[in-house]
């Protein structure tokens, strides 16, 4: 039986100190990136599922950081996405004594990450993780280049936690494509948005629905639509 959200950010939590404080090399080449990281320090609005993590430099290789994860947890993560040649990245599942597994993903970053962009976490101080800045703008080009309802939820969470964020997302919007934009955030109903977010049982749909409307009203009103 799969635990509910609040005990699913709780298990999350506990690999993430596992993580910093048994893995040099990921908590001092990787950042905590992804909802996650805004969902269990900042904006608690839903529970997550995994725990991702980029690199701080670009095209870094991640098999030594594999290696260490499966050296710091003999016989505890289990690998199923397996590094590239490159060593771009690769997702398996930890799990700790007596708990459900949780998904890590460790990836390269196609870019060098800007200082600014990164703060302490506060569960686990010796992790780096994304700024509620650069999370809003990583959502708004996310919906640009795929069609996930949870990223309207996530924006959504920001904006009701950080109203003084307001003009940067509209600026960050209006900055993308702006015909992109809109085929991607009209193609949303709400019986679609209903079904795409079935699995996050402690979200409500009219706030996807909302922000929906929110961001296609910036884009007609920058582009006269």
């Amino acid at each position: 039986m799969s635990l509910e959200p609040l005990d699913r950010n709780a298990v999350l939590a506990e690999v993430l100190v596992a993580l910093s404080e048994s893995c040099v090399r990921l908590r001092e080449t990787c950042y905590w990136a992804g909802a996650s990281a805004m969902a269990l320090e900042e904006l608690h609005h839903r529970g997550s599922f995994d725990l991702d993590f980029h690199t701080r430099k670009a095209l870094l290789d991640v098999r030594p950081i594999l290696a260490e994860i499966q050296q710091a947890f003999p016989g505890r993560f289990e690998l199923i996405s397996i590094p590239d040649e490159f060593g771009s990245g690769f997702k398996g599942v930890l799990r700790l004594p007596e708990k459900e597994g949780v998904t890590v993903e460790v990836l390269s970053n196609y870019e060098d990450v800007p200082s600014r962009f990164l703060v302490r976490s506060a569960i686990a101080p010796r992790m780096w993780r994304l700024t509620t800045q650069r999370f809003l703008a990583d959502k708004i080009q996310c919906i640009a280049e795929r069609a996930e309802a949870r990223d309207l939820i996530d924006i959504a969470a920001v904006l009701r936690c950080h109203p003084q964020l307001t003009a940067e997302a509209r600026h960050i919007v209006g900055s993308q494509d702006a015909l992109i934009l809109i085929e991607r955030l009209a193609s949303w109903s709400e019986a679609s948005l209903r079904e795409d977010l079935a699995a996050y049982r402690d979200v409500e749909v009219g706030d996807a629905l909302q922000t929906r409307d929110l961001l296609l009203g910036w884009l007609r009103e920058g582009n006269k639509l």
